[in-house]
């Protein structure tokens, strides 16, 4: 950690609690000592700092707040926002379709900024989402996310989670917005009926009809953008 942030946290923050630990990286909770306020330090074992960097210029209601990223070694250091709530991973039921197309709608919204400066997620799946105490929702997890570039042929690498990755994701092709709209439609489908869309479809009404457009192999014949999503919904 560079030397100006190890200063601020020893001289501003003292630790709360180890959040999470994996072999990508770990994400520690500080509060500050006069403002009784939370920031949680999230160091990446591999992560593009860009991504980052282009996160601190946005503020969106359904998307992490990123204070600062900095460069350490091998190693990204991101100072993000706590968000008290749960993610979708952990709601035990399934939801209703108006409780659904709330966070649809949100999601989209929150990937519609992402998209507009070029960010492409590519790991929006029910543990990448979270649902505040007041029902708001947030992208979080940026681990994996590119910057799009139209040059760009096939992606060379094959991150991402099985099951929401559509074959284009796989190293076949190009990711751009329709590979997170494919996970949309996925998260969509879990959400009301707790299985994949290729194990059990939901077809009732528009949200059917989202989740059948969005999942198809075809990235031509999804949705171009979470725009395009919102507008269906609406």
């Amino acid at each position: 950690m560079n030397n100006w942030l190890n200063e601020t946290l020893r001289n501003e923050y003292h630790f709360v609690k180890l959040l999470h630990k994996s072999s990508k990286g770990e994400c520690i909770l500080y509060r500050n000592k006069k403002l009784n306020r939370d920031i949680v330090i999230h160091t990446l074992n591999n992560a593009d700092i860009r991504v980052y960097t282009a996160l601190k210029n946005v503020v969106h209601d359904n998307i992490l707040n990123v204070f600062d990223a900095v460069k350490c070694g091998d190693k990204t250091v991101v100072v993000e926002e706590y968000i008290n709530g749960i993610t979708l991973a952990e709601l035990t039921e399934t939801m209703s379709p108006l409780g659904v197309k709330r966070v649809i709608v949100q999601l989209c919204s929150g990937l519609s900024a992402l998209h507009s400066i070029g960010i492409i997620h590519r790991d929006i799946t029910l543990n990448n989402i979270m649902l505040t105490n007041d029902g708001t929702v947030k992208i979080i997890d940026f681990d994996i996310a590119k910057l799009y570039s139209s040059a760009d042929s096939v992606d060379h690498d094959t991150m991402g989670t099985v099951g929401y990755a559509p074959f284009e994701q796989l190293g076949l092709n190009k990711t751009d917005e329709r590979t997170d709209i494919f996970a949309v439609g996925v998260l969509a489908n879990l959400l009301l009926t707790k299985k994949h869309p290729s194990v059990q479809m939901y077809t009732k009404g528009r949200l059917g009809k989202m989740i059948g457009r969005c999942t198809v192999i075809d990235p031509s014949a999804r949705f171009e953008s979470a725009d395009d999503v919102l507008a269906f919904l609406q």
